[in-house]
């Protein structure tokens, strides 16, 4: 048998001490109410797949085609006339790029925060698949 130094045994201590506290201070009835305790994995489940969902896919689609648009026709603004045909395709050529990258790069934070906590509001609901308000369909922000 090896013999325990004496930070082993103090550590060895603590870490007794934490995990035979844990389970009580984890289940506080009166802070969280059982049901609450009981819902966490279904809220932790539909958090995570709103999030993966709206932040891999909806939010950049959204929020790149919204900020394309917005950079063609700043582009064209800048050419001279933002209505334009002539200007609208030579402020596309910038605008669409730029505005699909930096608008996918926004929509991926954004969906990913706006999925999780409407996934664990709402767990698996339409609403914390989308980058929705929600019944209404005004976007956040907006």
């Amino acid at each position: 048998m090896t013999k325990l130094t004496v930070s082993q045994r103090i550590f060895f201590s603590a870490l007794m001490l934490v995990s035979a506290t844990g389970p009580a201070l984890a289940l506080d009835y009166e802070a969280k109410p059982v049901k609450w305790v009981l819902l966490a994995p279904i809220r932790l489940a539909g958090a995570v797949s709103g999030a993966v969902v709206s932040g891999a896919a909806y939010g950049p689609l959204n929020h790149g085609d919204h900020l394309a648009s917005k950079g063609t026709q700043k582009m064209a603004g800048k050419f001279g006339d933002d209505k334009g045909a002539g200007q609208l395709a030579a402020g596309s050529v910038i605008g669409v790029p730029t505005g699909t990258v930096v608008g996918g790069t926004y929509g991926v934070g954004h969906g990913f925060v706006h999925g999780f906590k409407t996934g664990w509001d709402k767990p698996f609901s339409r609403w914390s698949y989308n980058d929705l308000d929600g019944p209404e369909g005004k976007e956040k922000g907006k």
